[in-house]
């Protein structure tokens, strides 16, 4: 019995610091990811929801092929949001083989590394006709901290691309 102190001894140092260590780590995430005062209380702040980028800073200009505009951000946990876009075909014939691919990067550019990206097929979209899609935004516990390392910013860069036109857009948030 006298040789087992030395292992329950160190096993109580280890229960300790395993208990200091997590309240550090809850601590530092919720402080880490809090919203500053801004968000509701409904709102996870992980992976906060982003604040509405005026129509001019969107990136898309008359003319272009295709329009795209987020409707919704929902959550659906601490590192995730539900998020709901439109793509309008802004052309006078039919576009065939649709596909929206979506990069998200933390900060003011796309320099970075991709921190999520999402990819959305459509088959045909009609002169005028409107796609509406949600996808699920998970990030992982990294990205999140990139995200907000970086202010809160993020920029999305989308291309939507059919048989025969193609255009990128780019989107920049501050989440908040």
């Amino acid at each position: 019995m006298a040789d087992d102190w030395p292992v329950v001894g160190l096993l109580a140092v280890l229960g300790v610091l395993l208990v200091v260590t997590a309240g550090v780590a809850l601590t530092g995430l919720f402080g880490l990811f809090g919203s500053g005062g801004t968000g509701t209380a409904t709102e996870s702040a992980a992976v906060p929801t982003p604040t509405e980028t005026p129509p001019a800073e969107r990136g898309t200009t008359a003319g272009e092929p295709f329009t795209l505009d987020t409707r919704r951000v929902d959550p659906c946990g601490m590192l995730c949001r539900n998020v709901t876009s439109t793509v309008t075909n802004e052309q006078s014939t039919v576009a065939r083989d649709l596909t929206v691919r979506t990069r998200l990067y933390a900060g003011n550019d796309t320099d970075g590394e991709v921190r999520w990206r999402g990819t959305e097929r459509v088959a045909r979209l009609g002169p005028g006709e409107t796609y509406t899609a949600t996808q699920r935004v998970e990030l992982q516990l990294d990205a999140a901290l990139a995200v907000r390392d970086a202010d809160g910013w993020v920029t999305i860069r989308t291309t939507v691309e059919s048989a025969d036109q193609s255009v990128t857009i780019t989107d920049r948030r501050q989440v908040t």
